[in-house]
């Protein structure tokens, strides 16, 4: 089955026609990007950057800040499925991450998904985003979080709403007493619900929590 829906996959986004960032079908060499979206999403690297407001955050990292060919990803990762885009996309988040340099990180954490926003999409592209650069970092990924409410998408909230809407919809699922964590969601644009999830992982005896996304939506 696993075969045939990637078969079917390649033939709706065959990896040399379509531009995972614009869209674009006219062809290109390497995968998922055409040359110019590849150019233009090296000048978005983001690194090492501020935290969001909120003060449950020991450092910050993102690989791209939004919009353009970043964007593109995300979308075709989170909301069309495509979801060979995951190792990549991990990759530039680990090198992002490596630049903060912190000490004793030991896990991985992704940003929980409702059970039942679970079984309609069928993955968590935190999850998939986690793991892939959990592995790049040489650290083990644990669902150590719960999504107890099924929160309205913070996409289509305006920002004064994101926090409301995140109240008590994130708890800690795992043991992460004495760790010290790496948070790991695809954006962050406003940080409610980054801070939602650390203060999840503070309450539950986590050491310190750093977050880690593959793009941000606000300019350093």
């Amino acid at each position: 089955m696993r075969r045939v829906l990637e078969a079917l996959l390649e033939l709706v986004y065959p990896r040399r026609a379509v531009c995972m960032g614009c869209g674009s079908r006219a062809g290109f060499p390497r995968d998922w990007l055409c040359e110019d979206c590849r150019q233009l999403l090296a000048k978005r690297w983001a690194g090492p950057g501020l935290p969001p407001p909120g003060g449950h955050f020991l450092g910050a990292a993102y690989a791209y800040y939004y919009g353009g060919p970043a964007g593109g990803l995300v979308r075709n990762l989170k909301y069309r499925g495509v979801t060979r885009l995951a190792p990549g996309m991990g990759r530039a988040m680990a090198r992002a991450f490596e630049g903060i340099q912190p000490t004793g990180v030991d896990c991985v954490v992704p940003v929980p998904m409702h059970k039942k926003r679970l079984r309609k999409r069928g993955f968590n592209h935190a999850a998939l985003l986690a793991h892939e650069a959990g592995d790049r970092l040489g650290l083990p990924t644990i669902d150590a979080l719960e999504r107890v409410r099924n929160t309205r998408q913070q996409a289509r909230l305006p920002d004064a709403k994101r926090r409301e809407n995140m109240e008590g919809a994130i708890a800690l699922a795992g043991d992460v007493k004495g760790r010290r964590v790496i948070l790991v969601d695809d954006v962050c644009t406003t940080g409610a619900t980054a801070n939602a999830c650390a203060k999840a992982l503070l309450g539950g005896g986590a050491e310190a929590v750093y977050l880690l996304c593959f793009a941000v939506a606000r300019e350093k």
